[in-house]
Parts: C-alpha cells; structure tokens; sequence
C-alpha cells in the first residue's frame, strides 16, 4: 500500500512538473497578463514565462501565489489545449526530511474530498494546486480561482502546520 501511494505522489509530481516547464505561446502570455491587468491583481512575469501574483480579499488579507501555463498535447499553440495553473504554498517540510507516511495519507484524504484543486508536493513543498482552461477563462473567471485558491489555502495551512514541525 505504501508503495502504490508513493508511486501515485510521485507521477502526480512529475506530471504537474513536466507540464508547468512546457514553453508557452507568446500570445498566451499577452492573454493572461491582460487578464491579471482586467482583474486588478498585481502580478509579476519571469523569463521561463511563470507568473507570480497577489490576491487581496479584505484590507490586509493578502496571498501570493505562482501561475504557470501549459499546454496538453504536442501543439503549444492550440489555443483549446492551453491550461492556467495556479499553485499556493502550504508549507515546506524540513530540508532533507521525508513524507511522513501520515501526511502522504491527510493528502489522499484532502484530495478526495476537495471539490476543486489538489495537494501536492513538490520537493520540499506543499502546494495547493488547481487549473483551468485558458480558453474559458476571463478576468472574473481568474479572480474567483484566485480567491478560492487564496481561502482553501488558508484553510489548509492549519491543516498542514503540525505535518511541518521537525
């Protein structure tokens, strides 16, 4: 059962990783920066085409997180086939300290009763992760995935914090 459960984490880890460094279309990354722009979600833009950007929900509630992306299939450009991904950090384990077998199942039990998104962990980090297509997402659209993203997350990081401490 452990194994099955780390050879699940782990192709749901390289997965999410392979498709967030896919290049992405120029046009795309126009699209979503007017969108953050339509939003009013300040945001800023890094070389590999990856987005960091900051959601407000009430005066002083703020949260950044990171926004990739990625296409499914081999034609980046196909415009049906572009994804927005967004990822909120939850947390980081100790440096060089393994999953606990306690937490990889809180993960399975989180992920099965998530509506919307998924936790992951990337390395050392625990994320909160969920996507949409770019070609249905317009500036409201973006700023609702914002939001939930920002309070499931807050919601989470109680829920992970005792997994965190060495």
């Amino acid at each position: 059962m452990r194994t099955v459960a780390v050879v699940a984490l782990s192709f749901v880890l390289l997965g999410s990783t392979l498709l967030a460094a896919q290049k992405q279309p120029q046009a795309s990354g126009k699209k979503i920066e007017a969108l953050f722009k339509t939003a009013e979600i300040p945001f800023t833009s890094s070389e590999e085409g990856s987005y960091v950007a900051v959601i407000t929900v009430e005066e002083g509630e703020s949260d950044s997180f990171h926004v990739y992306l990625s296409s499914i299939g081999n034609d980046p450009n196909d415009e049906k086939l572009q994804i927005v991904q967004y990822y909120f950090l939850l947390g980081r384990l100790p440096k060089d300290t393994p999953i606990p077998i306690a937490l990889t199942k809180q993960i399975a039990e989180w992920n099965a009763n998530l509506s919307v998104g998924k936790v992951i962990v990337i390395g050392s980090a625990i994320l909160y992760t969920s996507s949409s297509w770019l070609s249905r997402t317009d500036a409201d659209a973006l700023a609702q995935d914002a939001v939930l993203g920002h309070y499931l997350s807050k919601s989470l990081r109680k829920e992970v914090a005792p997994y965190l401490k060495p």
